[in-house]
């Protein structure tokens, strides 16, 4: 199993990244209802229930459409103090690294994880002169902080856009001292 720490801001936590297993489907299903709900709570003549089993059945779409179409993305559970708190799955491609997901549980948000997390990424991808991609829905604010990390908006299906961070040159002193 990799682990990967990162000293978290201005909070001083640190998170752990761990590879995901199958005993972690009940939190990403959970995490999945927690970012769908308000959506789907919108919906007349849904109960709970109802608003349950769809999303349940949407988040194993996810599931396998992110399997079928990355088969060699990294799939991680994002932990702090042993509980897990989000995920992050990046896809390592030969030019881009692809952030396919990056979500965190709400009571997690604003606390600077996800721009540490992105940032490591961003670092990731310079040191290989990588470009780094995703893809956000309309209306998602973390659209802005995409935009103050770099990204720049590319092709719009209407729902997504998709976005990228050109790669970066490596400071000629990275390179020296590695």
């Amino acid at each position: 199993m990799t682990y990967c720490t990162h000293r978290q801001p201005p909070t001083n936590q640190v998170v752990v990244l761990r590879q995901q297993d199958d005993h972690d489907r009940p939190f990403l299903q959970d995490l999945y209802l927690s970012r769908r709900w308000a959506e789907v709570s919108a919906v007349p003549g849904w109960n709970d229930a109802q608003r349950r089993a769809f999303l349940l059945a949407q988040a194993e779409l996810q599931r396998q459409h992110y399997e079928k179409h990355y088969p060699a993305a990294s799939f991680l559970i994002i932990e702090q103090a042993g509980t897990s708190i989000g995920r992050l799955c990046v896809d390592r491609q030969a030019h881009d690294v692809r952030i396919v997901d990056i979500a965190l549980l709400p009571a997690w948000h604003g606390q600077g994880i996800g721009t540490q997390l992105l940032r490591s990424l961003l670092a990731e991808a310079d040191a290989e002169r990588q470009s780094c991609s995703l893809s956000v829905e309309q209306g998602n604010p973390a659209r802005r902080l995409y935009e103050r990390l770099g990204f720049e908006p590319g092709a719009n299906s209407g729902l997504y856009t998709q976005m990228q961070r050109p790669a970066r040159p490596v400071a000629k002193h990275n390179l020296d001292n590695p």
